[in-house]
């Protein structure tokens, strides 16, 4: 799944160094809901963050100000290990999820630094799936776990997924998996061959209706593996 601001959601790419990989989660802008009494999420909370992200890579990167005082859409959420959707178009793979099976997340993240590309496309997260609830069946006291039950007109057939805590989490480092290839971002070539492949064309990783899928799941989760990401369980 593709996450995370970026030009078209939010008119912004959050940060990355790519010398050392170490990166930024700024999720996209909430649109204009209503939020259960303190279940709202606001980029102001994310201003101290981002700032001890930019002095511990010695660059003066500002916290952009037409976020300001706007709540986000905090999804996927690495302290509660939740992710939510709609359950229908590029959530019908969602809804299909068993435990045992995962999302690995991905964004388009900025460099601060020269860098191959304008942008560098990087994995920086996974959930692997304990169970997935309709948010009509979520009990109140869960509400807060995820950005769809958040809102107070929430969509009870919108889908929760829960991570396994243990499989599950923010990478401490993004892994880099994309590069500018005929005329778009794509999986390197190298990292589709590890992977087994990808149910897109060429790799293709722009946002779209259909997510990638992996054409060798296990293949995927062998190579992962064998990267060792520190599995966070928070957001920042």
């Amino acid at each position: 799944m593709r996450v995370g601001i970026d030009k078209t959601f939010g008119q912004y790419n959050a940060p990355i160094n790519p010398e050392t990989n170490d990166y930024l989660y700024l999720p996209i802008p909430e649109s204009k809901h209503v939020f259960q009494a303190g279940m709202q999420t606001s980029y102001n909370s994310i201003v101290h963050s981002f700032n001890a992200w930019s002095k511990r890579n010695g660059v003066a990167e500002l916290f952009p100000k037409h976020l300001i005082d706007l709540n986000c859409h905090l999804d996927p959420d690495f302290s509660s290990l939740t992710y939510g959707d709609q359950g229908t178009g590029r959530g019908n793979r969602v809804r299909d999820l068993n435990p045992g099976d995962f999302i690995a997340f991905f964004a388009s993240f900025k460099p601060i630094a020269p860098c191959r590309h304008r942008l560098v496309y990087a994995l920086f997260g996974i959930l692997v799936v304990n169970k997935v609830v309709r948010v009509a069946d979520l009990p109140t006291e869960q509400h807060h776990l995820n950005a769809h039950t958040r809102i107070a007109d929430m969509n009870g057939e919108h889908l929760v997924v829960f991570g396994q805590p243990e499989r599950s989490g923010r990478f401490g480092s993004a892994i880099s998996i994309g590069e500018f290839r005929n005329g778009a971002y794509r999986v390197t070539e190298g990292m589709l061959d590890a992977w087994g492949g990808l149910g897109v064309q060429d790799g293709y990783i722009q946002r779209s209706a259909n997510p990638p899928w992996f054409d060798r799941p296990a293949q995927f989760m062998s190579w992962l593996n064998e990267q060792h990401p520190a599995l966070h369980n928070n957001n920042w």
